[in-house]
């Protein structure tokens, strides 16, 4: 049985595409650039906030890209839970897993991440909310991982990591631990199925069948 259970945020327990999209767009217009069709922008999301707006603006020069990144940063944060919901079934599964110890690594901006959860009202569920800006590396560097293992004595083995990315499939390879993958997020089914997790389930009342099966 696991005694730790990681997720990961965007694409995985929360559907914030729309809104991280709107706030590229912005962010677009503002700089005078043509806007992104909302699923090219999710596509780009899990390597971090710099990752995404480097992308989108199609610059690797750091004056825009810093400006870009205030721009999006303060329309995010304006607007972070205009169109965000979990993703159907994501409560039942935090149910499931309560008497365990559960976390997030997200890529996203730690304060964003935390404004995130509490706003959706589900921050009493985990013992730990690790994003960008934390002392920890972003993923797929398996640090926050290790760390939280760390902090309760725990070995791989007692760990099982749930993502939707192959950023998240890299990171739970690094770190060693069960990972499950996701399909209803923003990745492609097929490059998720390639990379060939230890579970790859559709959506979320998958992933508590196959948590009930594997005694997770």
């Amino acid at each position: 049985m696991k005694r730790l259970i990681v997720y990961d945020l965007d694409g995985t327990l929360v559907d914030t595409g729309e809104d991280i999209a709107n706030a590229a767009n912005f962010m677009l217009q503002q700089m005078s650039e043509a806007p992104k069709p909302a699923d090219d922008v999710k596509a780009l999301v899990g390597r971090g906030l710099h990752d995404l707006v480097h992308r989108c603006l199609e610059t690797t020069d750091p004056q825009r890209i810093e400006r870009g990144l205030q721009l999006f940063y303060e329309h995010y944060q304006a607007h972070l839970l205009a169109s965000s919901a979990l993703y159907p079934g994501a409560a039942d599964v935090l149910e499931h897993f309560r008497s365990r110890i559960q976390a997030i690594v997200t890529n996203k901006p730690q304060p964003l991440a935390r404004q995130v959860i509490e706003g959706l009202g589900v921050a009493g569920h985990f013992a730990d909310i690790i994003g960008a800006g934390s002392p920890y590396p972003k993923k797929p560097d398996p640090a926050a991982i290790r760390a939280l293992m760390a902090r309760w004595q725990l070995h791989p083995t007692d760990v099982l990591f749930v993502g939707d990315s192959l950023v998240d499939f890299e990171t739970g390879r690094n770190a060693g631990v069960t990972t499950a993958l996701l399909t209803h997020g923003y990745a492609e089914p097929d490059e998720l199925r390639q990379a060939r997790p230890d579970a790859l389930v559709g959506n979320f009342h998958e992933l508590l069948e196959t948590a009930i099966q594997q005694g997770w």
